[in-house]
């Protein structure tokens, strides 16, 4: 949706304004009527997503010191952090016909939601009101700009409850609010003086007088009248204002959202465009993906925040505290933050990457572990000291070595290493000193807990795979960042790594039952429940290649015991501990859905990689536009209750699997690697604005009928590259060998054309995600092309018909296990219908016996 200038929003209809910048309208001290803000050009953006308003659905505006978190129905909640402002703000009119005014959520109708700012639209047939939600990037407060188009005189009458409280488990007392008619805003204050807010409207009438001394019990309200004179001139503002440094200093930042509306939405304006325009960004034939990349980029983004007490890092995720001060999970956490890095890094901020690491460098407790969580009240208490959660996890210290390691590598940065160091050698004495049985992994006898809640958490287990995995990793890495920083410790962490690897390997992986035990047990004995937390590993590539447990831990990754259609459950549905809405024992996490997709790819199961991206880009869109949900339930596709509707973590499950999956990025000390598979169908994927180091460029893959043609092209200094296209089974590369073009430094544009001949291809044929699904959904565990032969291992309903598409460039001699029922285009249609079998969900096997090429 479009904003013109002199176009009021969404472009629904025109009017006269003016075109210059006028001066603060209702300025403090004035003696002349206030005046409207003139509209101002609100510039095309191409990733904006609009609809009906939903009532009950998540809408955000944000910044790095403030946001609006709220509803469809324009309902929402302010913090200027650390300090939650206000809760229940919403908006009712008032028309002479009408005894009371109607209520703003009775009429909503539309929404408008950009990165920069979002919209709600309210229609009557009296009025349409357009409440842009503007909370600019660097102030500690907010703007709604009401753009109203009126048939006859309009209230609006603006309501909420004050509340001036620090965010959990910080606490003020001696809250109290007046209103102060000069300013034309109420003052919102506590005991100590030393923080404030102000909420007004230079067109604020006179409210009736509230208890002065405490909080009224009723909402807070005062009334904005407009004439549909007023209404032609411009917008009607109302600004929200905070600050821990008193008063004064949140009537100056009140004062700049007033008098600088039009340039506070460009600055977000233009940091958005850059954030899309300059980092990369992936265009497929499949729109939506993208799109979805997109504002992935933009949930990830707003996650960055800085607080006046403590600095400015990435939180964990956003969303209404409600009548408490726990908004979703607003404070920086350390494991999120590494988690999300990989995605973060992806699109090439690095700088954000660095910044967030530099932060919680600053909060290394003295023996080297690294903290969990921050709460962004923490400059009100002694957070460290007095409360249990600073130091919680187990898995945040190492996974600190990776991110470090990690950062280094993409970026060449010799200096930071060293300068990170004295920290990384902290870091590895905490883990080192956690190895309580001495089989050179980390135990959370003595690191702690992993998982936090439900049935998995037991006082039995000695070290679970995740720990086990991630110190494996970091125990490598310290030897990478060794050879920067102190060579004369690579022997020692050379031998902690083939240790901590030999025991990961020995210990988890049972060739027998072709599983990788979730845990060791204190006994020795392994905890062999269903999890997808080996899928981590199995990515990272910490277990060994080729190994029977391996196989099939990826059998179990693809099928309907952990996957849904919507993403993977932490926890098998076939394992008596399952519990579809339990945090750990069974609902669906986004992230770790990135995670079984990443193992997936990594272990040669494309078909069933996609179906979590598929599944993930539509999470996009579902719930809250451009924002994807903490966990799901494990049963139907809905997030639930207790998810954070804006969680980083979500979305970095998409953004790293599409990344690292499906386009293969891959860091190396030497370039990057790109290992692209293609979806079925897809004649293209194009990768714009790849980073590595001081190179930028372009990568473009392109399907032709006898090969692939891979495309660089350089934007600044040569990208240093390389491209392995992953091909579908029975390709065969002419000539032999891989359709590869080495890593190396490209000076110009450059196309290298791989001659292959084509291989099978298969695809389910189905309908999109819908709110309420139960899984239901083909699954498609593995295909294989070997001796003449094409197999494809799937799963289903019992008794179910699910048709595929399915590209075979050679005769077919016969077809078992399906029906061919028509055609699209040069591929067949064909039908499998499932056949009984023991539980709800069967497997069965597609068998193509294959002829001639064509």
């Amino acid at each position: 949706m479009i904003r013109p200038r002199l176009a009021l929003v969404l472009g629904l209809w025109l009017t006269a304004a003016p075109a210059a910048f006028a001066a603060m309208p209702g300025q403090a001290g004035s003696a002349a009527a206030p005046t409207p803000i003139p509209r101002f050009e609100r510039s095309l953006n191409p990733i904006a997503l609009g609809g009906p308003a939903r009532p009950g659905r998540y809408m955000e505006a944000s910044g790095l010191r403030a946001a609006f978190l709220g509803r469809e129905d324009g309902s929402f909640e302010a913090w200027a952090y650390p300090l939650k402002l206000l809760h229940d703000f919403n908006l009712s009119f008032g028309i002479a016909a009408y005894a009371d005014p109607i209520p703003g959520a009775a009429l909503a109708s539309t929404v408008d939601i950009r990165p920069e700012a979002a919209t709600v639209r309210y229609a009557h047939a009296a009025f349409t009101v357009d409440a842009i939600w503007l909370v600019p990037r660097h102030e500690p407060g907010g703007l709604v700009l009401l753009d109203i188009c009126t048939s006859e005189p309009l209230t609006i009458v603006v309501r909420f409850r004050p509340d001036l409280k620090p965010m959990w488990p910080a606490a003020l007392g001696g809250q109290y609010s007046y209103w102060d008619d000069t300013l034309k805003a109420f003052v919102v204050g506590e005991g100590s003086r030393k923080n404030a807010a102000l909420i007004g409207s230079p067109f604020g009438l006179t409210p009736p007088e509230q208890p002065a001394h405490n909080l009224p019990d009723a909402p807070t309200q005062f009334s904005i009248r407009v004439t549909p004179e007023q209404a032609r001139q411009g917008l009607i503002p109302i600004a929200m204002a905070g600050s821990v440094e008193k008063l004064d200093a949140a009537k100056k930042t009140y004062q700049t959202l007033l008098a600088s509306a039009e340039r506070l939405y460009c600055e977000q304006e233009e940091h958005y465009r850059r954030l899309r325009e300059e980092r990369t960004s992936v265009e497929t034939p499949d729109a939506r993906v993208g799109l979805a990349f997109e504002w992935a980029k933009v949930a990830l983004d707003k996650g960055f925040v800085c607080n006046p007490h403590l600095g400015c890092g990435l939180i964990a995720g956003l969303g209404p505290s409600g009548t408490t001060e726990r908004p979703g999970f607003g404070w920086f956490f350390g494991g999120d933050t590494f988690i999300n890095n990989w995605a973060i890094s992806a699109y090439g901020d690095l700088d954000t990457v660095r910044r967030s690491l530099d932060l919680l460098r600053k909060h290394q407790r003295a023996d080297g572990k690294m903290m969990h969580e921050l709460s962004q009240g923490a400059g009100y208490i002694r957070w460290f000291e007095d409360y249990p959660y600073g130091y919680y996890h187990a898995d945040t210290t190492p996974l600190y070595i990776i991110s470090v390691r990690d950062y280094v590598r993409a970026t060449g940065d010799a200096a930071f290493a060293k300068d990170y160091w004295p920290s990384m050698r902290k870091a590895w004495d905490y883990c080192a000193s956690t190895d309580e049985d001495g089989d050179g992994l980390m135990d959370n006898t003595r690191a702690g807990l992993v998982i936090e809640t439900g049935a998995l958490r037991s006082t039995d287990v000695q070290t679970d795979v995740f720990l086990a995995t991630v110190w494996t990793e970091a125990s490598a890495a310290m030897v990478d960042l060794a050879k920067l920083a102190e060579p004369g410790f690579v022997p020692t962490a050379e031998a902690a790594a083939a240790k901590a690897r030999s025991a990961i390997n020995r210990r988890f992986l049972d060739a027998g039952r072709r599983r990788i035990n979730f845990a060791i047990l204190k006994s020795g004995a392994g905890q062999a429940e269903e999890t997808d937390w080996p899928a981590f590993g199995i990515w990272r590539g910490v277990f060994e290649p080729g190994h029977p447990a391996i196989a099939g831990m990826l059998d179990e990754l693809a099928r309907a015991g952990l996957a849904t259609d919507w993403g993977a459950r932490m926890l098998s549905r076939e394992s008596a501990l399952y519990e579809p809405l339990s945090y750990n024992n069974g609902a669906s996490w986004p992230f770790l859905s990135g995670w079984a997709a990443l193992a997936l790819y990594t272990g040669g199961r494309p078909e069933a990689g996609w179906q979590y991206v598929d599944a993930l880009a539509d999470l996009t869109f579902l719930e809250a536009r451009g924002f994807i949900p903490e966990l799901l339930s494990g049963d139907r596709l809905r997030s639930i209750d207790a998810a954070v509707p804006h969680q980083l973590f979500a979305t970095a499950g998409f953004a790293s699997a599409l990344m690292r999956g499906l386009v293969g990025l891959e860091e190396t000390d030497e370039g990057l690697w790109l290992t692209p598979r293609l979806p079925a169908g897809w004649p293209f994927l194009r990768v714009r604005r790849l980073r590595f180091r001081d190179g930028i460029g372009d990568v473009e893959i392109r399907r032709r009928p006898n090969g692939y043609a891979v495309s660089v092209s350089n934007l600044a200094k040569p990208l240093a590259v390389g491209v392995r296209v992953a091909l579908p089974p029975g390709s065969e590369v002419e000539g032999g060998g891989r359709a590869e073009m080495p890593l190396a430094t490209v000076a110009g544009p450059k196309t290298v054309f791989f001659r292959v001949r084509p291989g099978v291809e298969l695809a389910p044929v189905q309908r999109p995600l819908a709110l309420g699904d139960r899984s239901q959904r083909l699954r498609v565990i593995e295909t294989s092309v070997s001796h003449g032969t094409y197999r494809a291992r799937l799963q289903g309903l019992r008794g179910r018909a699910y048709r595929l598409r399915i590209d075979v460039p050679f005769e077919v001699l016969t077809i078992e296990g399906a029906a061919e029922v028509g055609r699209d285009g040069a591929a067949r249609l064909v039908e499998v219908t499932i056949p009984d079998g023991p539980g709800e969900w069967v497997e069965t096997t597609l068998t193509i016996r294959l002829g001639r090429r064509r």
